[in-house]
């Protein structure tokens, strides 16, 4: 049966913007830092199992649309590099090694700046994004840093220095070590419940 205009039409766009996220998406690493800031156990399925949420989200299109255009004046105007990699190597027991892989928006020669695109800016920073930050001043070597939040309705700003804690980085890395091990014996992570919940593709197996 020949497919008619309109609907070949339909499937590209469906095609194309699931291309485009897919590139985005793009594990790089078997564990990133992205991994440890949110619930391990989400990250320890994304890994172990097929996302079969199909669903394009247009808002997260815009979102990354926004961010990668924001990100690319900001490292003009601000004499940074974007999306720098760095990896952080951590020993563990037997002759084994722990990597961490982290991806920055900005790097600057002074601070880290990440940037998050949003529906509205929040009045404290998020402190899983506080801690993603964090991870970025521990593994390249900053004593401070920037989350910049931009409204995707109001292009509104809100700007929020964060200070280098190494509690908070060795807690991190501790996180690191229970998705390691949890990857490495078959064996998902509890669960952390939180407002993400809901949005989960993996909620059904919690």
């Amino acid at each position: 049966m020949m497919i008619d205009e309109e609907t070949n039409i339909i499937l590209a766009i469906d095609t194309a913007l699931h291309s485009f996220l897919e590139r985005r998406r793009h594990v790089y690493a078997n564990i990133q830092v992205t991994d440890l800031c949110y619930c391990l156990r989400r990250a320890y399925f994304n890994k172990t199992m097929p996302n079969t949420n199909n669903d394009t989200d247009i808002r997260l299109v815009v979102g990354i649309l926004l961010h990668d255009t924001i990100l690319n004046q900001l490292a003009e105007l601000l004499h940074g590099v974007t999306e720098c990699l760095t990896v952080y190597v951590h020993p563990l027991n037997n002759d084994e090694f722990l990597t961490i892989y982290g991806m920055c928006d900005l790097l600057t020669d002074n601070y880290v700046l990440e940037l998050k695109t949003c529906n509205y800016p929040p009045n404290t920073p998020l402190n899983s994004h506080v801690m993603q930050l964090n991870a970025y001043l521990a593994m390249f070597e900053r004593e401070y840093g920037y989350l910049v939040y931009v409204s995707r309705n109001d292009i509104k700003k809100r700007i929020f220095r964060i200070d280098f804690n190494e509690e908070l980085w060795n807690k991190t890395v501790d996180r690191a070590i229970t998705l390691y091990n949890c990857l490495k014996h078959n064996q998902p992570p509890e669960p952390e419940k939180s407002g993400l919940c809901n949005l989960c593709p993996f909620k059904p197996y919690c």
